[in-house]
């Protein structure tokens, strides 16, 4: 019965999803975790990272739990700035250059590197559609990034977040400006600026 309040106790605290890190800052020894899994009160979606079996997997917080260093990137931060209707069919994350990970394959998620200064640039934290915290960039990084190196097919999309983006209350085109300069983009987002304003 102990166990069952313990995993209760652990899943309440850290909003159903936790590390090994944290339930052993709590008491819990890994044999109890263990022994959680294999009675299901837990569920255990990664190496060190355990769940409520019993909720939807946020596989944007795995992500960020299982590569600390990353930060969603170009459309994985538009859609989780609701900025695209497209759901991605994997995730972008950036990362300091030199970064290696074997999880990359496992979790989907196309790898980025930048120097220390760019990887810096614009990082803030968003929640997820499930309501955990991750790290993305700003809209306005988010939004330099976007055309740095589009794709033809990633035009529609990137002229559909300008669109919203000019509407919407919270935006800075200052910031943006300076984004621009900062990437070496200033020309294109004037471009898609001009169109729209």
């Amino acid at each position: 019965m102990r166990i069952k309040y313990q995993a209760k106790e652990l899943l309440e605290k850290y909003d159903g999803l936790f590390t090994s890190k944290q339930a052993f800052s709590e008491g819990i020894t890994s044999s109890i975790l263990s022994r959680m899994v294999k009675v299901q009160l837990l569920e255990r979606v990664g190496p060190g990272i355990y769940m409520d079996p019993n909720i939807f997997e946020d596989e944007f917080f795995i992500a960020q739990l299982r590569l600390k260093k990353g930060i969603f990137y170009k459309e994985t931060a538009l859609y989780l700035y609701n900025m695209t209707d497209r759901t991605p069919n994997y995730m972008e994350m950036n990362f300091p250059r030199g970064y290696k990970s074997n999880f990359f394959d496992d979790l989907q998620i196309k790898p980025y590197r930048q120097i220390k200064s760019l990887y810096n640039l614009g990082i803030k934290t968003i929640q997820t559609p499930y309501g955990n915290q991750v790290r993305t960039y700003n809209l306005e990084r988010t939004l330099c990034d976007i055309v740095r190196s589009p794709h033809e097919a990633q035009k529609e999309i990137i002229g559909a977040a300008f669109r919203t983006y000019v509407e919407r209350n919270d935006r800075d085109l200052n910031k943006l400006l300076y984004y621009a300069k900062e990437l070496k983009v200033e020309r294109k987002i004037k471009t898609y600026l001009g169109v729209l304003l």
